[in-house]
């Protein structure tokens, strides 16, 4: 089997949000995403670091901002990477606005 035929299809939802122009250089965007502060926590597309394979969970650095456009809740680590937040996982996970930024 090859690389190709082994990896995930992209969710819809995270193509979308890959066409769209959000003003900054995004790293990664994230599906089912988990808010556990002060990290996120998600299955991980799209990441122009080559850290990480399409499809897999994986959890961040520091969340230092949040900040939304369109829609989407973005997000800025203390290392630098900034990710988009194409869904949260069900059952309440979407706690982020409950962190206190400066």
């Amino acid at each position: 089997m090859s690389e190709k035929e082994d990896a995930p299809s992209i969710p819809t939802a995270v193509t979308a949000a890959m066409e769209k122009d959000f003003g900054v250089p995004i790293t990664a965007y994230l599906f089912a995403a988990v808010d556990s502060p002060p990290v996120l926590m998600g299955t991980i597309y799209g990441d122009t670091t080559g850290r990480f394979r399409q499809g897999t969970s994986m959890r961040t650095s520091a969340i230092k901002k949040a900040f939304f456009v369109d829609g989407y809740s973005l997000f800025e680590t203390v290392a630098g990477s900034r990710y988009a937040v194409v869904s949260w996982a069900p059952g309440g996970s979407n706690i982020y606005m409950n962190r206190i930024y400066h």
